[in-house]
């Protein structure tokens, strides 16, 4: 699919199912088959018939259809560049830590600000809504670069691309921690209910909430949450 159409009409995506084009694919194997085995006068006409009409509706819904793959893409070249206020500093070996090394993460957000859901690749459930985050060790502070976006909408309107980037103190931070979350949602294309389960960083502050962001639950986000707490225990030790 074209980046043009992708504009336009990525909520396709989440609407879809394969039923019409799966049903185009069927009608010329038997038209097909049929033709080939058949020994009667139906054997003909019917095959010529079903055949054309299967092949017509194949490359319809094949045109229309939104591939995992194009969204992938598309959500790759709405990605670029949320980080550079960082990596293109020209002082960016001194001003980022070695050890602990940055950490970058994404997830899909399923919370209230989703709307879409539909079972992607390897059956895994997706939203419209996607949040990538890079997180970076300081001498003295955490700075954290995020974009969320929605993939319903196109990149020019209001609220597709919402860029984050925070500095946190260390000794301003209270805790950080990988909080689960689960909701019930309805699959958009199928419109059956699903549970919907996705993590979220929480890092709080003496003046409370600081940051919460959807990331995947793996030993590089395990690990952030316990270099963050390593370093608020240090701080509350010498204090």
């Amino acid at each position: 699919m074209s980046k043009n159409s992708m504009k336009k009409d990525s909520s396709r995506y989440y609407r879809q199912t394969d039923f019409w084009r799966l049903l185009g694919a069927g009608l010329m194997i038997v038209g097909v088959v049929w033709f080939y085995f058949g020994w009667s006068m139906a054997s003909y006409y019917v095959p010529c018939v079903i055949t054309p009409a299967g092949l017509i509706l194949f490359l319809i819904f094949s045109s229309r259809h939104v591939s995992d793959s194009d969204m992938e893409e598309e959500r790759g070249h709405r990605l670029e560049g949320y980080d550079t206020s960082v990596t293109e500093r020209s002082d960016y070996s001194r001003f980022v830590l070695k050890q602990p090394a940055d950490v970058e993460t994404e997830a899909y957000h399923m919370g209230e600000r989703a709307a879409f859901f539909k079972h992607g690749k390897n059956g895994s459930l997706v939203s419209d809504r996607f949040v990538k985050s890079h997180f970076f060790f300081t001498a003295n502070a955490l700075v954290v670069c995020s974009r969320e976006l929605s993939m319903t909408l196109s990149r020019d309107e209001e609220g597709a691309l919402v860029d984050t980037e925070l500095v946190l103190p260390y000794d301003d931070l209270l805790l950080a921690q990988l909080c689960e979350n689960s909701t019930q949602i309805t699959l958009t294309n199928t419109k059956k209910a699903a549970t919907a389960k996705w993590f979220e960083l929480v890092i709080t502050g003496r003046e409370g909430e600081l940051l919460r962001l959807p990331v995947k639950n793996d030993m590089d986000v395990s690990g952030l949450c316990d270099e963050l707490n390593r370093k608020i225990a240090q701080i509350a030790k010498e204090a």
